[in-house]
């Protein structure tokens, strides 16, 4: 059985970058350094330790979230390896939030998107970080302009922990800098411990160990953003990496909630759905501690659970426990109630941990399954996707019969797919997103709409005269007849045959919105009328004064909101336009620009994707629905005959 640790014992380190800083590299050296694993991997070979799914193989990169651990005298260190690919968002958002410091990686060179990205979530989730510098084995790696883009990047607020012996070739150690940075330190330190302080203003010294004693702190409140370099490839820096955290990084007990002297619970912060092993919980423990075979509540659905084992994750392997205590991070199997964002505590408490932000989906792809049998399948498998990863969206949506998956992106698309095909061995693929147009009228119109049939015994009889027009309303019925021509008690089915109609309306088939029908006059036969003959007739009615009364068709409008850095508002802007969208209003958010907008639903996923491209994927980008307008003509006859061309085969 593994050892249980305190929280002040604990670090959970989250590791981010951008694609390719060899975050994964890292954290191999880390667990060869430590023993955990016989040999290092390598990515392009497909055996490393934490990229261990099929889909990570293939792709040659991580894209899911992964717990790796390490032991270092009377700390334990658990490593979360997670993607640099930005699609993957949800499997670096949920590592971050339940982290008590943020390890960024970087390597040589001017500061890249995936950095200043890593930073924006850094921010987000005020976490505490530690930069590293990694690749400093590699030609040109010039340590002075690495460290002044960092300076910039990060407001001034980083100070170099070591610095290499030389670089490329000649990068075989790292030499401590802690002592010649003392004054820098000091004064940052100073900025955090009112004692060290007035100590500092009135000039009295202030010694070293004090000041390595409030560089926790000092890292906790980001005054400072200490620097490391490393080689994962040479295994240079990675001890002197693993004592600084060990040293220095904040613990768990600094992590929001955390607390054991509480009652037990925890937060499930991440699912994976195993078609053998059933659910996985990946969860935070918050406060008290967890225990194997005891009775415990999920006060998210009020449903009570039974944990019968409980463990630590390390890599795609779980290890058994004793007890996991408040601050470090278990794994629950096999309880199906149980889903990310979840908290599980004592039957009698009532305690709700606050729940992990994730981003909405962003692109939108309906899905096609060649194999009708292979219908329930690719379902079952889009359903685990969506309770493995909060940032997707499946929705069968009814008015295009289409089933949609919402997502980050393209390769997030792709990987989910490649998953189903290799789990449940069915193919799917992607197709435009169809658009729940709506149709209404713009005129007005008067018409009847007779239904006369005779055929052998009782024939059907039904007279109506009806008055279209628009209307604010989604649908409006008038009874205007006078005298009995339409007798009362066909009246209702008059109505109820005009509801049916505006299901489907004349132009593409969709539904029709935003119509008055004035119900005026009419004829009955006493004894071939009835309800049936009053449904066709005001049907009849409906197309007809549809077909007069000028019918336009209806797209649906997204208020589309993006946050981007101020150097790409005009390219932002540029992007909207070219797809119909009209800018609305701005606003200053930190660094960033807020700029509103109008876009047509149709347009959002191609936009979205370019607006990824041409901001270097540092655009947030959400939408919801805002209303229904007219369709521009050109698009407007596009549509309708390819709608026409459709039905006719």
């Amino acid at each position: 059985m593994a050892k249980a640790y305190a929280p002040s014992q604990i670090k959970n380190v989250a590791i981010l970058g951008h694609q390719g800083v060899g975050k994964t590299s890292l954290l191999e050296s880390i667990l060869f350094a430590n023993k955990k694993i016989s040999a290092k991997g390598k990515i392009d070979n497909g055996n490393t330790f934490s990229d261990f799914t099929k889909e990570e193989k293939d792709a040659k990169m991580s894209v899911y979230s992964t717990v790796c651990f390490v032991e270092k005298e009377d700390n334990k260190i658990n490593f979360i390896d997670t993607p640099g690919f930005f699609d993957f968002v949800g499997e670096v958002l949920a590592p971050l939030s339940i982290a008590s410091l943020a390890l960024v990686v970087v390597r040589p060179g001017n500061v890249e998107v995936g950095t200043k990205r890593a930073l924006k979530f850094v921010k987000d989730t005020n976490k505490p970080c530690i930069i590293v510098v990694n690749k400093m084995d590699k030609d040109n790696a010039d340590v002075t302009k690495t460290f002044a883009a960092l300076q910039e990047t990060f407001n001034g607020k980083c100070v170099m922990m070591n610095e290499p012996n030389g670089s490329a070739s000649a990068f075989t150690a790292v030499m401590d800098k802690l002592e010649s940075n003392l004054d820098v330190l000091t004064e940052k330190v100073a900025n955090c411990d009112d004692e060290i302080m007035m100590k500092f203003l009135e000039g009295e010294e202030i010694s070293l160990s004090e000041v390595q004693t409030g560089l926790t702190k000092a890292i906790l409140m980001n005054e400072l953003i200490p620097v490391l370099f490393t080689s994962a490839e040479k295994m240079v820096g990675i001890n002197e990496l693993v004592d600084f955290i060990k040293a220095y990084a904040p613990a768990a007990d600094t992590i929001p909630e955390v607390d054991a002297s509480k009652p037990n619970g925890a937060l499930v912060y991440k699912t994976i759905v195993d078609p053998f092993q059933g659910r996985i919980s990946y969860v935070l423990v918050k406060t008290g501690k967890l225990l194997p075979n005891c009775e415990m509540f999920n006060s998210s659905k009020q449903v009570k659970v039974k944990l019968s084992g409980i463990n630590y994750p390390n890599g795609k392997d779980i290890i058994p426990a004793n007890e996991i205590s408040a601050g470090d991070i278990g794994v629950i199997t096999k309880i199906d109630q149980l889903e990310t964002n979840e908290t599980i505590c004592e039957p009698n408490s009532s305690l709700l941990f606050a729940p992990i932000r994730f981003p909405q989906p962003v692109v939108f792809f309906g899905i096609r399954v060649d194999n009708k049998n292979d219908e329930p399948k690719v379902s079952e498998g889009l359903k685990r996707a969506s309770l493995e990863d909060l940032t997707i969206s499946v929705e069968r949506i009814p008015e295009t019969k289409q089933l949609l998956v919402g997502c980050q992106g393209g390769t997030h698309i792709d990987t989910i797919l490649s998953k189903i095909k290799a789990s449940y061995k069915c193919q799917a693929t992607t197709e435009d997103a169809k658009v729940p147009y709506r149709e209404t009228i713009k005129g007005s119109s008067d018409v009847e709409g007779k239904h006369k049939k005779q055929s052998g015994g009782a024939g059907q009889y039904g007279d109506v005269w009806i008055r279209f027009s628009p209307s604010e309303k989604e649908f409006e019925f008038v009874n205007s007849v006078f005298g009995g021509s339409v007798p009362t008690n066909f009246i209702p089915a008059v109505e109820k045959g005009l509801i049916e109609a505006c299901k489907t309306g004349i132009l593409t088939g969709n539904p029709v919105v935003n119509i008055k029908c004035d119900l005026y006059d009419g004829g009955y036969h006493p004894v071939d009328s009835n309800e049936i003959s009053f449904k066709i007739a005001a049907s009849l009615a409906f197309k007809a004064g549809m077909e007069k009364a000028k019918p336009i068709l209806l797209e649906p409008i997204l208020k589309m909101t993006i946050v981007v850095p101020n150097e790409f508002v005009g390219d932002v802007m540029s992007n909207i336009s070219k797809h119909r969208g009209l800018v609305g209003e701005f606003s200053v958010e930190g660094e960033n620009q807020v700029i509103t907008s109008e876009i047509p639903q149709i347009e959002l996923s191609k936009c979205v994707i370019e607006l990824k491209t041409l901001t270097q994927a540092q655009a947030d980008i959400t939408h919801e629905f805002l209303r229904y307008a007219e369709v521009p003509r050109e698009q407007s006859e596009k549509i309708i005959a390819e709608y026409k061309a459709s039905q006719a085969n």
